[in-house]
């Protein structure tokens, strides 16, 4: 008897929890990258060497690097598919390094910029690939607590970058600047190395036809031999899932039509996550952090540096609450949630700083502290989970790409204007924020399906026809809060595997496409 299949002498929920601390690191490199450039842009030895750039000239030196990574993240679309999860990382990873080289040798402004756009191309891909990775490898109870998990990281990689930028504003010379430049490389090589000896997304490798490696890294993955109950039973409906799938996606352009599995709306779903969840005004204290505190709350550099570091670690620790509740109040409650208190937190930061005086900017920086708790626990882990849970299986990279093009198209956007949005309309630009806000509320409950503690193959479900018909995605979201239907899908599940089974010993071919219609009319009365 063959022992049971393990990476790094690790299977089951430790080999995960291994996977989840290299996603990890790639999220800290991530916050690290957001972070560093708040410090740096308020360093007299940075902005002489370039000239002394003006607002406008400086929010793009900070944004150029989404524009990298935007680039990074259609590349994916392209390639990732045929990389695989792990192999995009490192691709990443190595975009990543070779940026930050140029970055901290850079004495011009064009070397600079380039760095600054080579290094998020990489980003673009990590992004892209590591919740999708983490995402697959985690089991449907956990997934939610992993993310949170590793999010958590991402925090860490801004505190990192505020402090280290804190310490070096001690000392003279270039180094000043340079060296929080140059950290990154320690953060690359790390994740890099991680990857080349933790297991593929068995799902990923399914779909490519390596059901071997697959049944490996599943059985791995899930702490079981190889013929096991449990390793067995996801294996066949991950085998369902793809059975199901190729009925309908014939080309990657089913990202932009229905294509059977009601693909485009899925896809702008993800896409419509991480639009609201940049509008929200993140970004604005993620990359600008001390230069809003500087500029708008009227601290002095020192104050600033100080007060952003603070944030950050009060950003960490706020960041631990969603790993108890993310998988237990769902995806839903806490996006809504949090898209209040964000809106609320910001319509007082412009009241505050509107009126102005030291003590409300004192009041402004606790409200904004108070704004991160909210951000972390409503639009952090989950939405970085959701549109992974929300795609299908052959559409999950390239959707995800198109999820994460959103992420960084406007972040771009909030970082390139916050500047010159601080510097000509100040305590307003608060209100913008505020009202992108209350707006995700209703497209929130009108738009975005549950998808916690479900397999992914489970909600691929959701967007069955009901009666021959495809559902609107409002009947999609009643749906997903129903408890009848999860019961359903259950009782399906094993009728599907049965199926298979029978077709298996006759020779005969399972017409899917024809029992998945009919499993979705008997939902309807169900329903």
């Amino acid at each position: 008897m063959s022992p049971d299949p393990t990476f790094c002498g690790l299977k089951g929920q430790s080999l995960v929890y291994l996977v989840t601390f290299c996603c990890s690191i790639g999220f800290l490199l991530f916050g690290y990258d957001l972070g560093f450039m708040g410090g740096v842009t308020t360093s007299p030895l940075f902005l002489e060497t370039f000239g002394n750039p003006d607002a406008a000239l400086l929010g793009f030196m900070v944004s150029s690097y989404d524009i990298g990574c935007l680039l990074g993240a259609v590349l994916s679309f392209f390639i990732g598919d045929h990389l695989g999860r792990r192999m995009m990382i490192v691709a990443g990873g190595i975009w990543v390094l070779v940026g930050a080289v140029l970055q901290a040798s850079s004495f011009s402004m064009a070397q600079f910029l380039v760095g600054r756009i080579i290094g998020g191309v990489g980003m673009g891909h990590m992004t892209t690939a590591i919740p999708i990775w983490l995402t697959e490898s985690a089991s449907a109870k956990k997934r939610g607590r992993m993310m949170a998990m590793q999010l958590s990281n991402l925090i860490m990689g801004l505190i990192i970058a505020n402090w280290v930028d804190y310490g070096m504003a001690k000392i003279d010379g270039s180094i000043q600047w340079r060296f929080p430049v140059a950290l990154q490389c320690i953060f690359c090589v790390l994740v890099m190395s991680l990857c080349m000896f933790l297991p593929e997304s068995p799902r990923w490798l399914m779909q490519k036809g390596r059901e071997v490696e697959a049944r490996k890294s599943l059985a791995a993955l899930r702490g079981g031999a190889l013929d096991s109950e449990i390793v067995e039973s996801e294996f066949r409906d991950i085998q369902t899932a793809i059975m199901i799938e190729s009925h309908h996606v014939s080309s990657w352009m089913d990202i932009f039509r229905d294509g059977g599995i009601s693909g485009f709306t899925r896809v702008m779903t993800g896409f419509n996550a991480n639009f609201f969840q940049q509008l929200s005004g993140v970004n604005v204290m993620s990359s600008l952090g001390p230069y809003i505190f500087q500029h708008s709350v009227g601290f002095d550099r020192n104050q600033a540096l100080m007060v952003s570091g603070g944030q950050q670690i009060f950003y960490f620790l706020s960041s631990i609450i969603p790993w108890f509740v993310i998988d237990r109040a769902g995806r839903r409650k806490l996006f809504m949630l949090g898209s209040f208190g964000m809106g609320v937190c910001m319509a007082l930061s412009a009241v505050f700083i509107g009126i102005g005086g030291k003590g409300l900017g004192y009041a402004a920086v606790v409200v904004l502290y108070i704004y991160q708790t909210f951000f972390t626990l409503g639009w952090q882990s989950t939405l970085w989970i959701y549109p992974s849970e929300i795609l299908p299986l052959k559409l999950r990279l390239r959707g995800g790409a198109i999820a994460v093009v959103s992420q960084w198209l406007f972040t771009f956007v909030v970082v390139e204007i916050t500047p010159p949005m601080i510097t000509n309309i100040t305590y307003k630009s608060y209100i913008v924020f505020a009202a992108f806000n209350f707006l995700a509320i209703v497209v929130v409950y009108f738009t975005f399906p549950e998808t916690a503690n479900r397999p992914l193959e489970a909600v691929d479900l959701l967007f069955a026809d009901r009666d021959g018909k495809r559902p609107s995605i409002w009947r999609v979201v009643q749906d997903s809060v129903s408890k009848d239907f999860d019961a359903e899908y259950e009782l399906h599940r094993l009728e599907q595997q049965n199926s298979m089974e029978i077709g298996k010993k006759t020779g005969e071919e399972y017409e899917m496409d024809e029992d998945f219609k009919g499993m979705s009319s008997h939902v309807e009365n169900v329903n």
